[in-house]
Formats: C-alpha cells, sequence, structure tokens
C-alpha cells in the first residue's frame, strides 16, 4: 500500500510539473492592422470627376474611390491612406468581422441640396441650429474653389470628432461637403493634412 501511495504521489508531482512547465497560450492576434498610418508622400496627382466638374489635389500615394449610395442619391469619394488600403485587403481576405469601420479617410460628397437652404447663410443657419446635442466647435467661414464655404469641429458623446468643410454646388442644385473624422475626441493629423490639400487645391469646373 505504502509503494502504491508513493507511485501516486510521483505521478501526481510528474503531471503537475507538466502545468506548471506548460508555456501558456497566447492569444491569437489580428492578422491585419493599420496602426501605423503611412505620411503622404511629397507629390500630389489631381483627381477630377466629370458628372459634377470637380478637380482636386491627393498625395501621390492616396487612394481615391468613388461610391454612390444605394438608398440616396449621393456620390462619396474616400480618398485613402495606403496602410487602410493594405488593411481593408488584409480584412477582406480573413474574413474580418467589422474591418471596414476600421478605417479614417477624408471624404468628399455630393448630394441633393436640402430644401432648406439655399444660400451660405442657409448653411449656416442649418449646421448652428441643426447641431442637436453634437458640440460645434471652430465654426467659420473660408472660400472654396471660388466658392463660400463654412468650415467646423464637430464633436459627438458617442464619441466621435469630424471637420466640416461645406459649400453649395454652383449648380444650385447641391450640397459639397470634404471631411475627416475618427471615434474618440481627436482627428488624426495626417488626415488633416490630407483634407487641407484637398481644400486648397479643390476647384469646380462648369
Amino acid at each position: 500500500m505504502k509503494n502504491s501511495l508513493n507511485t501516486l504521489v510521483l505521478l501526481a508531482s510528474m503531471n503537475l510539473g507538466l502545468i506548471l512547465s506548460s508555456p501558456v497560450q497566447a492569444q491569437q492576434s489580428s492578422p491585419c492592422s493599420n496602426e501605423n498610418q503611412a505620411q503622404p508622400s511629397q507629390d500630389d496627382r489631381e483627381i477630377t470627376n466629370a458628372e459634377y466638374g470637380l478637380r482636386f489635389e491627393i498625395p501621390t500615394n492616396y487612394r481615391a474611390e468613388l461610391e454612390r449610395s444605394t438608398d440616396s442619391p449621393q456620390l462619396n469619394i474616400f480618398v485613402r491612406n495606403p496602410t487602410d488600403v493594405e488593411y481593408l485587403r488584409c480584412g477582406e481576405e480573413n474574413m474580418m468581422r467589422g474591418h471596414g469601420h476600421d478605417v479614417s479617410d477624408v471624404v468628399i460628397s455630393v448630394r441633393p441640396l436640402p430644401d432648406n437652404i439655399r444660400t451660405t447663410q442657409d448653411l449656416r443657419q442649418n449646421v448652428l441650429f441643426a447641431s442637436g446635442n453634437l458640440d460645434i466647435t471652430d465654426f467659420g467661414a473660408m472660400t472654396v474653389g471660388g466658392q463660400d464655404a463654412v468650415v467646423y469641429t464637430e464633436q459627438s458623446s458617442y464619441p466621435m470628432r469630424y471637420r466640416y468643410v461645406k459649400l453649395i454646388h454652383p449648380n444650385g442644385q447641391n450640397l459639397i461637403s470634404i471631411y475627416a473624422g475618427d471615434y474618440g475626441e481627436v482627428i488624426d493629423p495626417i488626415d488633416l493634412d490630407v483634407m487641407e490639400t484637398i481644400v486648397s487645391s479643390f476647384q469646380i469646373e462648369p
């Protein structure tokens, strides 16, 4: 009996040793990452949209992707960092759920002008009085492509933060919005730099 007990103690000690010496399995990390955004190239290239006569510049290493809304007559041009381009490709390849929400683009959108907006003053009032629970800061005016524009920063309690430039298309039928933003309370400085490149070069041709 004593020998049997000694054998059981020995086996238990061996098993415990195996458990203690086995490495803890590391959590599986995501195969895709867009943590380190690529710096915009020093050279720019021109992007045009003949439908609305838009012309602007983006960094050469960035990609511009056009998308039409499926539920409204709206056109979006996404100006995307090369790191995010690769991240989206990797996320699709690895079937990562929700990976499309993890990128922050600079966007140019064109949509029908709301019925209550006909002038830039209407646009200013719309931004100020229709903000609801949004915190509007850095509100001002500027000229973009020869047109009067409204510029402001919008912070929600979600939290999400966006920088907007909005102007009425010379055709009097569409509202143009140029914006950058992301989750949280800080907009990536790289996105703001690219947005500035777009805004400063923006032109609207007849």
